[in-house]
């Protein structure tokens, strides 16, 4: 095959055009097979090209995943499967990047921990469920979630549960408490704490009032409905009956 031209695209890749067909090829590649000597190459040398060109390639692009954000080994080989790289190609980017010294899950897992914590809602087994699930070590997770202070996790419940009482006057104390048990226990919080939380609410709604009177109008002044109607909704039944008096 006929090398026809040398375009550079960006700081070390350059576009090899030839008769029929283009390469995008870094510049290492092209000094190595002295590409710009040769102006013909045979099948087997091309193919023996693309394939070196390939692990420059998924090392290249592992480097600029992780210049945003710190990652870890099963991010950067999720990313380099989905870009369609072969394993051989990813287990050079790996290594070559960890040869670098920028795999770290200590300090990938102490910036997550404290990211989670500054910055979102998320309790300590949600966050240490998706580390799991980044294949990080056990121990490693667990040695820092245990040096984390229980009044921050405290701390955080309360402030969930104080904005989430605002709405308590739209629904029966069972439904909301309920939903509000559930939400917390998504966010990955512990159950026990969550009960002994939510034990020492004082409910104070009036919904009940606008609920039976939405029950009333819809099957008017049935009682059996009305109050099958209100028990759906989580109020208790002596609640129910004082609306009648």
């Amino acid at each position: 095959m006929q090398i026809n031209k040398f375009k550079k695209v960006g700081s070390n890749k350059y576009k090899i055009i030839f008769d029929s067909t283009e390469l995008l090829l870094y510049e290492d590649i092209i000094l190595k097979y002295d590409l710009l000597i040769k102006k013909n190459i045979d099948e087997f040398l091309l193919d023996e090209i693309i394939s070196e060109n390939s692990y420059y390639d998924a090392y290249d692009k592992a480097l600029g995943y992780i210049e945003a954000k710190l990652r870890t080994k099963k991010e950067i080989i999720d990313y380099l499967d989905k870009k369609g790289f072969d394993e051989k190609y990813i287990d050079y980017a790996i290594e070559k990047i960890n040869k670098l010294g920028l795999l770290d899950d200590k300090l990938y897992v102490q910036s997550y921990v404290n990211d989670k914590i500054n910055l979102t809602l998320d309790g300590p087994y949600k966050i240490r469920s998706y580390l799991l699930n980044l294949d990080i070590d056990e121990s490693i997770i667990n040695s820092y979630l245990n040096k984390i202070d229980k009044k921050i996790w405290y701390e955080k419940l309360d402030k969930i549960i104080n904005k989430k009482q605002s709405l308590m006057n739209k629904k029966s104390y069972y439904m909301f408490i309920n939903k509000l048990k559930n939400d917390l226990y998504n966010l990955g919080y512990d159950k026990e704490i969550i009960d002994e939380k939510l034990s020492n609410i004082k409910y104070s709604s009036n919904a009940i009032e606008k609920d039976f009177e939405k029950a009333n109008k819809k099957y008017k002044d049935d009682k059996n409905k009305i109050v099958s109607s209100l028990l759906r909704k989580g109020y208790s039944y002596e609640e129910i009956l004082n609306q009648f008096d």
